[in-house]
């Protein structure tokens, strides 16, 4: 998903001069034909993340649309005042393209590992946090945020995720169903655990009619106000997020279920342990020791007859 964000930057840069690219200490050749046909639209700062994003602030307020890519962990947890001060306060049109969300970056090790990136962005006013489950979504988000003048924070995996999502799956723009939203089971999911969910389907026959997938890209209200009333019908309902189990997509949802008189006992989450991994494992096999998984979503559904 990286290489499809960054090329959809080079291609909008290429029709609309605003547009510019900001990167710190990224590898040797990142959008090596942007920076030889467009410099003056490209710029690469080195690791200096808080400086990336006032520089990022400070061109928005020229009239210039930055997007700006490092690790999310560098954004989050280095540059959390210039985020909240120089970008949120002033509603700086900024996208930050944040590469390795949740436990991409596992093999380097828990300084790198994303967990609690949604909830630390959740807790300042007016970003927009997106999560993408593959190149489609994230090209459809990218064109969002380049229309939406607000700061957005976008989070995506390590690449090389297939295209899953498609026009016949969205309900409405930005929100996506896979079966019948009426279904007595839901599981709701946000970026690549959209994957592991598809997957639990095609491998138990015995839910496919049963069970209705709805998918969040983006983590707005608006679009969670439109499945209340399919959480209020539901008989069981699991969440999956590759995120600590506070502050995330659960605590949002057990926010609206608190507002509309849903009942929280039908909700299960299947998130990552609220800990910092003390393995560096590959990302698949982090999913996996934290249920994030088909079975792991099949041991969830059975939790509910204990």
């Amino acid at each position: 998903m990286r290489q499809t964000a960054l090329q959809a930057v080079y291609e909008l840069a290429k029709l609309d001069q605003r547009v510019v690219f900001i990167g710190s200490d990224l590898g040797h050749g990142t959008l090596a034909k942007m920076k030889e046909e467009l410099p003056n639209q490209f710029f690469m700062e080195g690791i200096s993340e808080q400086h990336i994003i006032g520089f990022a602030a400070g061109l928005a307020k020229q009239g210039f649309i930055p997007f700006v890519n490092t690790i999310a962990t560098f954004f989050t947890r280095r540059a959390y005042e210039q985020i909240a001060i120089d970008l949120a306060l002033h509603n700086s049109h900024v996208i930050l393209l944040a590469s390795g969300g949740g436990m991409v970056y596992a093999p380097l090790g828990p300084t790198h590992t994303a967990i609690e990136d949604i909830a630390t962005m959740s807790t300042i006013p007016g970003i927009q946090i997106a999560c993408p489950s593959d190149p489609l979504e994230m090209r459809e988000i990218i064109d969002l945020a380049l229309e939406e003048a607000k700061p957005w924070y976008v989070r995506f995996g390590k690449g090389g995720e297939p295209t899953i999502t498609n026009k016949s799956t969205s309900r409405s723009k930005h929100l996506k169903y896979f079966g019948d939203p009426n279904s007595p089971i839901i599981i709701i999911t946000t970026g690549i655990l959209l994957h592991a969910a598809l997957d639990f389907k095609t491998k138990n026959a015995s839910f496919q009619a049963s069970t209705c997938i709805i998918h969040l890209p983006i983590l707005q209200d608006q679009y969670m106000q439109m499945i209340v009333k399919h959480l209020q019908q539901a008989a069981r309902i699991i969440v999956l997020e590759e995120h600590i189990p506070k502050g995330g997509l659960f605590t949002q949802l057990l926010h609206l279920a608190f507002e509309h008189g849903i009942d929280s006992r039908k909700f299960r989450q299947g998130s990552l342990y609220f800990r910092y991994p003390k393995n560096y494992g590959s990302q698949a096999e982090h999913l996996s020791s934290n249920f994030l998984d088909a079975n792991g979503i099949l041991s969830m559904l059975e939790d509910f007859k204990s």
